[in-house]
């Protein structure tokens, strides 16, 4: 790997790790908050959809916008107009503007895993993508327990004012840095229809959207779950998210390995297995030990699945790749947002009964991972 490569590479990881200091933190704190705007939890549990949807449509916008604009401009676009709507989310106390704030996010926010796979799959071997991938999310993961921390320890707008001072610094490492490689364009047409005429694409992302639906359904109403259910404050319920977040990074990095090795369809099936089977453990109250093994567990499987799918999309053509990987932040985030909306009418009723069934479900999407994903490794 050359000097420029570990550049670049530092710098997308660094990408990643900003706009993800808070996506667990968030959930955790969906309690505090409705607690301090005096509204209750399902309504404030909104900020939650209100990033998850705009994410997914500003997936769409990147790949198009780097034909006509470098790398580096958009990245630094992107992560101005991210740290201003972090900021507005911290200063505001009304539930609308937050709201509103979260939607800048997540359009802003969206930038950083299409462009960080594109750049991955352009400029690295096939061979140590996995890896690469791997380490790429598990920034993610590592951000989430600063934010997890931060979110036990200090007042909730701060989770929104860190990232926003991140997200400017981070701006200027892309402005000081000259790589050619960031100075150029995407090179050739974007069209998402097109793409999804290819079979396999379709399969794929047909998969992801289902997979995506369901486990966001349970993954995003923890902090309620876990105020409603076990009575658990803000403390305990970061610390408990920490746990996740540890386990879905080494679920994360295996799955790497386990892609390059084994190949991208077993690391599919072991990563749903796990998952389906773990969820459906939620349907029980649990003693604090078993419960912190049975989130572990889920975040766990939801990492190794996740990396079988995200090395598999980089092993398309490089001339559908900038495609793809707009494609897979769009299609993941539409559909959480659409699943945890979904699931919001049934957690109502029942916690237990609505997590049983979404890893029933779950375990079924097993049967057509071999239909779905290319066999090739």
């Amino acid at each position: 790997m050359t000097r420029e490569q570990k550049v670049i590479y530092a710098l997308v990881c660094s990408g990643v790790f900003t706009i993800s200091f808070n996506i667990a933190a968030i959930s955790a704190i969906v309690p505090e908050i409705a607690n301090r705007l005096a509204l209750d939890e399902l309504s404030v549990a909104k900020i939650i959809p209100y990033y998850l949807m705009p994410y997914g449509f500003g997936a769409l916008i990147y790949a198009p916008l780097t034909r006509f604009v470098s790398y580096r401009k958009v990245y630094c676009i992107a992560f101005v107009l991210y740290a201003f709507s972090c900021f507005i989310c911290g200063l505001s106390r009304d539930l609308n503007i937050i709201l509103l704030g979260r939607v800048g996010m997540g359009l802003t926010a969206s930038a950083a895993a299409p462009l960080g796979l594109m750049l991955i799959g352009d400029i690295f071997d096939k061979e140590i993508r996995g890896r690469l991938v791997g380490f790429f999310f598990s920034c993610a993961f590592i951000a989430s327990i600063l934010g997890l921390v931060l979110a036990g320890q200090a007042d909730w707008p701060w989770l929104f004012y860190v990232p926003s001072g991140i997200a400017l610094i981070l701006v200027m490492a892309f402005v000081v840095d000259c790589s050619p490689l960031l100075s150029g364009n995407h090179v050739g047409h974007i069209n998402y229809i097109q793409a999804f005429r290819n079979k396999e694409i379709f399969k794929v992302f047909s998969f992801i959207f289902v997979i995506s639906f369901l486990y966001h359904g349970v993954h995003k109403w923890y902090g309620v779950y876990l105020s409603q259910v076990y009575g658990f404050n803000k403390e305990t319920i970061s610390f408990f998210l920490i746990l996740t977040v540890v386990a879905g990074m080494i679920g994360q990095n295996l799955g790497g390995f386990l892609s390059d090795k084994k190949g991208r369809v077993f690391t599919c099936q072991v990563g749903i297995v796990g998952l389906a089977v773990s969820v459906m453990m939620l349907v029980s109250v649990h003693s604090l030990w078993v419960l912190g093994l049975v989130l572990s567990m889920v975040a766990f499987f939801w990492t190794i699945g996740h990396n079988g799918i995200s090395t598999t999309l980089t092993d398309f053509s490089s001339e559908n790749r900038p495609v793809i990987a707009s494609l897979n932040s769009s299609v993941r985030f539409i559909s959480g947002g659409l699943g945890f909306w979904v699931s919001s009418y049934f957690v109502d009723t029942s916690f237990s009964m609505t997590f049983f069934v979404t890893g029933f479900l779950m375990l079924l999407m097993v049967f057509l991972i071999n239909k779905l994903i290319p066999s090739a490794k």
